[in-house]
């Protein structure tokens, strides 16, 4: 090894999920405020300071949702983040990857944080990156080492990665920090020794540069655009102000809860859990009688033939309850995710149910506004590409922003504005008016469809199961219930309480922790993803890794609110055997292999009913970052 020469400046970018507290480090490191205590903006945050006589600069890159895979994750963060290194000119010493050590870190964390850095700086990022695990208060360990060896094989892995390479920094109340600073970075100055510096991908951040120029140009026409079909509804705006009824509609953990609260300013709605029947409430806000109906979200990822019929049924008679109908429709989409071609499809088919006329009384809602801060929601449209300009076509460039954490009542006020404008230019939504009102398919074969039917019925029973269950686990660990038992599995013969803590290791590696895990064994990576399972087993888990990071950013809330008893595993396991039955089915009929993506940050379908020309085309287009 390279002796180390202690530099008297050092440029670095710090890298973490949203929960990694990066702004943490990134302020012990400078001694100072430097830093908001917020980590999920789209925008890059660069500080400087005199530290440890040295010239210091860091840039705070955007975070990332734990768990959340590549291709879920919105086009602004990734351009913003290829982009992080050109703000440490003359270039970038090393990365700082912060890892919440008061966290769990499984195999999805590992591979997804694997992913992001190599996405974004290169496969050579390693050798100039080094982790900091963060914590506030105590750490719940002895030593680091001691969190290391209860994480097992993914945390080790990761390491190895980054050449063992790790440090610790934390708000204990001590004076020990700077002390603590100074070791960060001799063993910066040791690795830049050994590897130099990072040297900058210069055609991929060109890449992003001109990307983001063509984003701004369109999103400026775009505002442009919008503004002017505003200034035109505008005229048509008569006194007395109409009743608003709206009807919310979208996904799971959509926001559609909170959104309705913030409009009647009082907590009437069940904010950070998933609703399951349709709620009304009413009042009067700003002089204007408003009602609003809240209705349960459809699964992200998953089209409407996953959407039960019950679920259905509510969501139709949430229309009767908008007496005489509703003639607002809030279509809440997160913020913080990406809005890709699936999504596009998963949502044009729930809305489907209200029929094609409903389009018309559609605003969309764009929740978590708080992640925008620099950044203006065109900018974001127009990142995101054709499935969401798709969206906002739709709706006639009907748009808007909410951010449900700030208490500002203006952007409350702009938004009824922005509703009046609408139901002026518009006549009253009728379910008269919708072409095919109840859910159903006409024509195939009858006996087929039921067979059909009885498959999705057992996949629906198991979403529900699953995410109630961890619901549950999630509610206990917020408590501090260290005690809890060792979670069910699929394969329960390895869950032996004398195993040894390297064979609990070797376990956590050879399955993936705490995601849908099955007992059915593959000879090869074209065999695993043949057919449907592969497919479905990477939607499960996409919708489990959304849950825990709307769980986490709900925790506050939720930690304190009752919840269900123990789920019965008895009937978690008889579900779980009749999917497995239907997967392995449908495994082993299935004749064609998949075809191995290699291109990068390729976008996965959403899972098609049972299709045989649709499922050949949707394998040709699955993401590259398949598990």
């Amino acid at each position: 090894m390279k002796k180390a020469t202690s530099v008297k400046e050092l440029n670095a970018v710090i890298l973490g999920s949203k929960s990694s507290h990066k702004y943490l480090v990134g302020n012990i490191i400078l001694g100072t405020d430097a830093f908001d205590a917020v980590d999920s903006t789209f925008d890059c945050e660069r500080r400087e300071g005199e530290v440890c006589e040295r010239s210091v600069t860091l840039v705070k890159s955007p975070g990332w949702l734990r768990g959340y895979h590549l291709c879920d994750t919105p086009e602004l963060v990734r351009t913003e983040t290829i982009l992080s290194v050109t703000l440490c000119p003359p270039g970038i010493h090393g990365f700082i990857l912060v890892i919440n050590a008061e966290q769990p870190f499984k195999k999805v964390h590992k591979k997804v944080t694997k992913d992001y850095l190599q996405h974004y700086f290169g496969e050579k990022v390693w050798h100039h990156t080094i982790v900091v695990f963060s914590h506030r208060g105590h750490l719940g360990y002895k030593t680091i080492e001691d969190y290391i060896r209860g994480e097992g094989a993914p945390l080790r892995s990761l390491l190895e990665s980054c050449g063992h390479r790790y440090h610790v920094l934390g708000d204990n109340g001590t004076d020990s920090n700077m002390v603590k600073v100074n070791e960060l970075f001799e063993k910066i100055d040791a690795m830049v020794a050994e590897n130099s510096c990072y040297e900058i991908l210069s055609a991929l951040t060109q890449s992003a540069k001109e990307g983001r120029k063509e984003v701004d140009q369109k999103a400026e026409e775009l505002r442009q655009q919008a503004q002017q079909q505003r200034q035109l509804l505008g005229n048509l705006l008569l006194e007395p102000k109409p009743s608003l009824r709206v009807l919310m509609v979208g996904w799971v953990f959509s926001g559609k809860s909170a959104t309705g609260n913030r409009i009647l300013r009082a907590e009437v709605f069940q904010s950070g859990d998933r609703t399951m029947k349709v709620l009304r409430q009413s009042g009067e806000v700003n002089g204007r009688e408003v009602v609003i109906v809240d209705t349960p979200g459809w699964w992200k990822f998953f089209p409407a033939v996953f959407t039960p019929a019950a679920l259905k049924s509510e969501i139709l008679s949430a229309l009767s309850r908008c007496s005489p109908s509703p003639n607002v429709i809030l279509l809440a989409v997160p913020l913080d995710t990406a809005f890709t071609e699936e999504q596009r499809r998963v949502t044009e088919d729930n809305m489907r149910l209200l029929g094609k006329r409903a389009w018309r009384h559609v605003i969309v809602l764009f929740t978590n506004g708080d992640v925008l801060v620099r950044k203006t929601i065109e900018q974001h449209i127009e990142s995101e590409g054709k499935p969401l300009r798709w969206l906002i076509e739709k709706c006639e460039k009907r748009y808007h922003v909410l951010d449900n954490k700030s208490t500002d009542d203006g952007q409350v006020t702009a938004l009824l504005e922005r509703m009046e404008e609408m139901v002026a230019g518009n006549s009253c939504f009728y379910l008269s008016e919708t072409n095919d009102p109840q859910p159903g398919r006409e024509g195939g074969d009858g006996l087929a469809e039921n067979k059909d039917e009885n498959r999705v019925k057992e996949i629906t029973e198991q979403l529900n199961i699953e995410w109630n269950r961890r619901n549950w686990e999630k509610y206990h660990i917020f408590k501090g219930d260290v005690s809890m038992d060792i979670r069910p599995t699929f394969n329960e013969d390895r869950q032996k309480s004398e195993a040894s803590a390297g064979e609990k290791e070797e376990d956590e590696e050879a399955h993936e922790d705490d995601q849908f895990k099955t007992r059915l064994e593959v000879e090869s990576d074209e065999d695993a993803g043949s057919g449907s399972l592969k497919i479905m087993k990477g939607l499960l888990e996409r919708e489990w890794s959304r849950r825990e990071a709307s769980m986490e950013h709900f925790h506050e809330l939720v930690a304190d609110k009752e919840v269900s008893s123990e789920p019965d595993l008895d009937q978690l396991r008889k579900s779980r055997d009749k999917v497995l039955l239907w997967l392995e089915t449908q495994h082993t009929t299935s004749g064609c292999k998949s075809e191995k993506e290699n291109q990068r940050g390729k976008r996965r379908p959403a899972l098609q009913p049972k299709n045989p020309a649709g499922s050949a085309a949707m394998r040709r287009k699955k993401c590259s970052n398949n598990y």
